[in-house]
């Protein structure tokens, strides 16, 4: 949807200091606010491809911003690597290119130049985590972006908390068997010394541009006697983020009791992170 695009590129080149946490750049792609179901509590599953007709609607030559994409007729042999980005509550219920309702918790996506309808494997690059999702919607028109996801998809890809993550997306044929990789271990900067990520689910309270700002949360998260939160560095697409993160809990029922404390204190919502 081009007019979703736009608004989606306006606010990633806007960009954020300081504070990030849930609501305070809803519809940017960082932590969920208001009105989003967890990621730890969502159900949907990999799309499967599956034979379907071409929509009469999106598949036609369009233009962008002076620039004109011709959409493939199928989505075998398209492969590519580039960065992923997400849409939620703004678009929620909208419609997309090809005439569907946008429901941000079904695992579906916007490309530029794959058929409307078609398939995709997902995979993002920084921790090895692989979605199925079915092709939808037009866009992400923002350079260097190549799929927007869904808020499912994303949270399954664990995109939620740094709004874009390097991919690599695959065009899959009808009846394809795309098994997802097994996730490898990730390794974050925590105040200049390395952090392997233990099992278990983390809860993140925070997600900030200065690394004083993650402090000050972590300060006053310890002050609550909320744990031991750890501050991890993270870059993504160029802009390097602060990650607040307590645990690891060892079950997603005690992680998310930890995350109902910190919305007590008046620390703001938080995110669960899957192991």
């Amino acid at each position: 949807m081009v007019t979703k695009s736009r608004r989606w590129a306006r606010c990633l080149r806007r960009g954020a200091t300081g504070l990030i946490l849930a609501g305070g750049i809803a519809g940017c792609g960082f932590l969920p606010s208001t009105g989003y179901r967890n990621p730890a509590d969502l159900t949907a599953r990999n799309a499967v491809p599956r034979k379907l007709p071409l929509s009469p609607y999106g598949n036609s030559p369009y233009t962008v911003d002076g620039r004109t994409y011709y959409p493939l007729k199928s989505a075998a042999g398209y492969r590519k690597k580039g960065i992923a980005s997400w849409y939620g509550l703004p678009f929620n219920g909208q419609k997309t290119s090809d005439g569907e309702t946008y429901n941000m918790y079904a695992m579906t996506a916007a490309n530029k130049v794959l058929p409307l309808p078609s398939y995709a494997l997902v995979r993002n690059l920084n921790n090895n985590k692989s979605v199925v999702v079915r092709i939808n919607d037009r866009g992400p028109f923002f350079p260097g972006r190549i799929i927007d996801l869904s808020y499912a998809a994303a949270a399954r890809l664990g995109v939620l908390a740094t709004g874009t993550a390097p991919v690599e997306v695959i065009g899959l044929a009808p009846g394809s068997r795309a098994a997802a990789p097994t996730p490898v271990r990730r390794r974050h900067r925590v105040f200049g010394r390395h952090h392997h990520a233990a099992s278990g689910f983390f809860v993140q309270a925070g997600a900030f541009a200065r690394r004083a700002d993650a402090r000050r949360l972590a300060a006053r998260l310890r002050g609550r006697g909320l744990g031991r939160p750890h501050v991890f560095r993270q870059a993504t697409d160029g802009r390097t983020l602060y990650l607040v993160r307590l645990g690891p809990e060892p079950t997603k029922r005690a992680a998310l009791a930890l995350s109902g404390r910190i919305t007590s204190a008046g620390l703001g919502p938080s995110l669960i992170v899957d192991p």
